[in-house]
């Protein structure tokens, strides 16, 4: 085909209305404007109407009659199987509506998160998960910086998990739970059971960062009441924490959750702040193009429903 053409047939196709085609298709089939029009269910004044923009649209006939009845034209014969089957695509195409059916989905599901949410969930969650859709795979990423948004939005990541922040703002987020933060220290430490504020202030801090932002909940607090600490090691990784604080002098700040966890295999003392430090708000986070995907909907719904479970009383809402 011409390049002219190419550019008739494109024009002549977004000029075209697709109610017209549904009653091409009809007239074609039935060869009688009163039972195309009944099979379509307008008028027989309309239909009659609908007959003439074809004949215009087509610059041909689309029926002719022959004898006492009409026929297709020749060119209506050579496009009414065409036709038949392009209008079931595009009604298949209407009406594709995607489903998710947990017992027998084989999805593979990525998930980004920082290290300390898969060591306190990821157990609780796969469980769940296995439990209701025993095919579906799991896959758990690093958390890297600055790319959760366009990871999500890409579809490389389906969900993020982690501590809302400014990165969630650009992103559809639900509040999943509140998170409270206490100290961390070796058990046998001198202030394993009452860590006044300058002992805290004093002591050589880990500071944990996976995003490796600058500052912190903890400076910032502190800084409010004209108190600065010294973080002497920073790392990207709360699994790291417990070997750094085992027989030294060292203090991390952590969400409580994790503090919990690792206190019952490591030998660590878990006490609260000396400082008033706010609660940290742990989210899961969705790109907006992905919102009505019904896999992404059903995974967002199980770590909720696995949330609601076995963390009732920081539970909250948005």
């Amino acid at each position: 085909m011409s390049d002219a053409n190419d550019r008739r047939w494109t024009g002549a196709l977004a000029r075209m209305d697709v109610n017209l085609l549904v009653a091409l298709d009809a007239l074609l089939q039935e060869a009688n404007v009163t039972r195309a029009a009944g099979r379509i269910g307008v008028t027989q004044s309309a239909m009659s109407q609908t007959l003439a923009r074809l004949r215009r649209q087509f610059d041909d006939p689309i029926l002719a009659k022959s004898g006492r009845h009409m026929e297709p034209t020749p060119f209506g014969r050579r496009i009414r199987s065409r036709l038949r089957r392009a209008l079931s695509e595009l009604e298949a195409l209407a009406s594709d509506r995607p489903v998710f059916a947990p017992s027998s989905a084989t999805n593979r599901f990525v998930i980004a998160t920082v290290d300390y949410l898969a060591i306190v969930w990821l157990a609780r969650f796969r469980a769940a998960i296995a439990e209701r859709a025993p095919s579906v795979r799991l896959a758990v990423h690093n958390l890297d910086h600055g790319s959760v948004a366009a990871q999500l939005g890409s579809g490389q990541i389906h969900l993020y998990i982690g501590v809302y922040g400014a990165t969630e703002r650009a992103l559809e987020a639900e509040t999943l739970y509140n998170e409270p933060l206490c100290a961390v220290l070796d058990r046998n430490h001198p202030c394993a059971n009452d860590l006044p504020l300058d002992d805290y202030v004093a002591m050589p801090h880990v500071h944990v960062s996976p995003r490796r932002e600058a500052g912190s909940i903890v400076d910032r607090a502190l800084a409010s009441h004209g108190k600065r600490r010294e973080v002497v090691l920073e790392v990207p990784y709360f699994s790291l924490v417990p070997s750094l604080l085992h027989e030294t002098n060292l203090v991390a700040t952590l969400p409580q959750s994790l503090a919990e966890h690792l206190a019952r295999q490591y030998p660590l003392a878990v006490v609260p702040t000396p400082i008033s430090l706010p609660a940290i708000d742990v989210c899961m986070a969705w790109h907006p193009a992905f919102a009505a995907d019904p896999a992404l909907v059903w995974l967002r719904e199980t770590l909720a429903d696995v949330v609601k479970r076995t963390c009732a009383p920081r539970q909250t809402t948005t």
